[in-house]
């Protein structure tokens, strides 16, 4: 069972948009690749399996990612509770040990949590076609205004583009090759298939490469040209 990542009570869960976790696993200290996504305010605490969580007043997502070993060290699944994460006052999630004295626990903080969940905003800044003039809240469902095309905003994400020649012959169309591998796992991320989307396709697809080198030039042994 997770530990408690706050010391409040108030607390409740929400019903809100997807969204994905990783690649990387969140443990600061880790470089594995997250094959969990964790609830960081247990489901037994919120009265039912929820995304996204109401500290108080401060709306943020729930889940993390998480490789198997980390995930089994804040949930005591083996060996009881090595870590645990924390959200303290400066309204951002901490990966701690966990020290047990005499039954009296702390939670001396190892880093931030890396990625930290997202709030409604950053999620809309991260999502495809966020230049949007205004949009709904999904939460209290208020229209929330955004800066016309073309004016930055504090705190946003400045964009390139990365450009990708592929072949254009009888024979074969890259352009199509590529829009055909991106929109088939779009789904599975639960992002949009658009020119900004295909980033967040590419980036786990690719990190998960890095991390199963044997394996993936196994499969693709006389695969491509």
């Amino acid at each position: 069972m997770t530990l408690a990542a706050v010391d409040t009570w108030e607390i409740r869960g929400l019903e809100g948009p997807k969204y994905t976790v990783g690649p990387k696993c969140a443990n600061p200290d880790c470089g594995k690749f997250a094959e969990h996504a964790h609830h960081i305010i247990r489901r037994s605490q919120l009265g039912g399996d929820y995304a996204w969580v109401a500290i108080k007043d401060y709306i943020v997502g729930n889940l993390t990612g998480l490789c198997p070993g980390c995930h089994d060290d804040v949930t005591g699944r083996v060996g009881g509770h090595r870590k645990a994460i924390r959200f303290l006052g400066d309204k951002q999630f901490y990966w701690c040990d966990v020290h047990d004295v005499n039954g009296h626990l702390s939670f001396p903080k190892r880093g931030l949590l890396q990625p930290q969940p997202p709030t409604p905003d950053t999620l809309a800044a991260r999502a495809p076609g966020n230049h949007r003039e205004s949009e709904n809240c999904p939460f209290c469902g208020q229209t929330r205004r955004r800066s016309p095309r073309g004016e930055s905003t504090v705190g946003e994400r400045r964009r390139k583009t990365w450009t990708v020649r592929v072949p254009a012959d009888e024979q074969e169309s890259g352009a199509e090759v590529l829009d055909a591998l991106v929109e088939d796992l779009a789904p599975l991320l639960g992002v949009g298939t658009d020119t900004g989307g295909r980033y967040y396709v590419l980036v786990p697809a690719l990190y998960y490469v890095q991390h199963n080198r044997a394996n993936f030039i196994e499969t693709i042994k006389g695969v491509g040209g």
